[in-house]
């Protein structure tokens, strides 16, 4: 996408001190920052207002005394208010109408999924900014240089070495550019649906395990009770419903089983409203059931009407 302009000693001294932040400043200022992180609470995720619904407090209600209004939003005549709730709602467990639980799953599904979009979408014109600086050979500043190095960490693109930066700097900030960028509402509805029983699974209950994920360090982690004898792993919790919601997507993002899903993705231009149905067709590893799989997220898609949220903003970004 960005291709190198001719070659000329301002680029070259300014790629150098880059090579130079990265691998001998960056892992000391990661350091230190992740420290400052885990103090301040102070990242777009961590920021957000969660708003736990203990016994007695009905979702639903707070919904809708936030104007909260599905069929509006559906009919994007209205923005999504933000409610973040910390988990999911106990009604979904004992609601029996369908419609009811889904409305319900979905609003408190969509004001993460849109928020995590967002913050991505900033950082994404961010990145660009600086591609543009690098390639034209112009000045780019040290906390530009700092968060370079921060999202590089974060979206796992590898560099050997000061050399290799310098060499690769086109295709490795290209690479980084493809890995940072949002997935379609339509898609992270569905799939959180599928893979948490419509919020209504223990692990989503008890631990906002939305999306399936697996660990096998150290933190939070719920054993399956039809574990395998001999596998080691735990699924995934989380604090809230939007660090999971989070995770999620840097998976999608970053590991090399949906390398085709963001090569996919890459055919949209960032003025393009995204089409989830080619990367729904990458998502034959996702899990162990394939191509039924796929079908299933497709199902989901198509008979909810999920295409709807395509364009669905939250207030704050109108």
């Amino acid at each position: 996408m960005y291709k190198r302009n001719t070659h000329n000693s301002i680029r070259d001294t300014i790629l150098s001190f880059i090579a130079i932040v990265f691998f001998i400043g960056g892992p000391v200022w990661l350091a230190n920052w992740q420290i400052r992180e885990s103090k301040q609470q102070n990242s777009p995720i961590k920021m957000v207002k969660n708003i736990q619904l203990r016994d007695g407090i009905f979702a639903i209600k707070i919904l809708a005394s936030n104007g909260f209004d599905m069929k509006q939003i559906r009919k994007n005549k209205t923005a999504v208010p933000e409610i973040y709730f910390t988990s999911l709602p106990r009604e979904l467990t004992r609601i029996k109408d369908s419609r009811i639980k889904k409305d319900l799953f979905f609003s408190s599904l969509l004001p993460p999924i849109l928020k995590v979009n967002d913050i991505i979408r900033q950082d994404r014109q961010k990145l660009k900014k600086i591609v543009l600086k690098i390639t034209l050979g112009t000045d780019v500043s040290e906390p530009e240089y700092y968060w370079l190095t921060q999202k590089l960490v974060q979206y796992k693109v590898r560099v050997r070495d000061v050399r290799d930066f310098v060499a690769r700097v086109d295709d490795i900030l290209d690479q980084l550019l493809g890995r940072m960028n949002v997935i379609p509402p339509e898609l992270a509805l569905a799939q959180a649906a599928q893979e948490s029983g419509w919020g209504s699974s223990r692990f989503a209950q008890q631990g906002n395990a939305l999306y399936g994920e697996w660990t096998w360090g150290s933190g939070c982690g719920m054993i399956p009770a039809q574990r395998d004898e001999g596998k080691t792993h735990r699924m995934k919790c989380f604090k809230n419903i939007i660090e999971a919601v989070d995770s999620y997507v840097l998976n999608l993002n970053t590991h090399k089983a949906y390398t085709e899903l963001r090569l996919q993705r890459r055919q949209f231009r960032d003025d393009q409203i995204m089409d989830a149905n080619p990367l729904v067709e990458t998502l034959t590893n996702y899990s162990e059931e394939g191509e039924e799989y796929v079908e299933k997220i497709k199902r989901i898609i198509r008979v909810n009407k999920l295409s709807d949220f395509r364009l669905a903003r939250l207030k704050s970004s109108r």
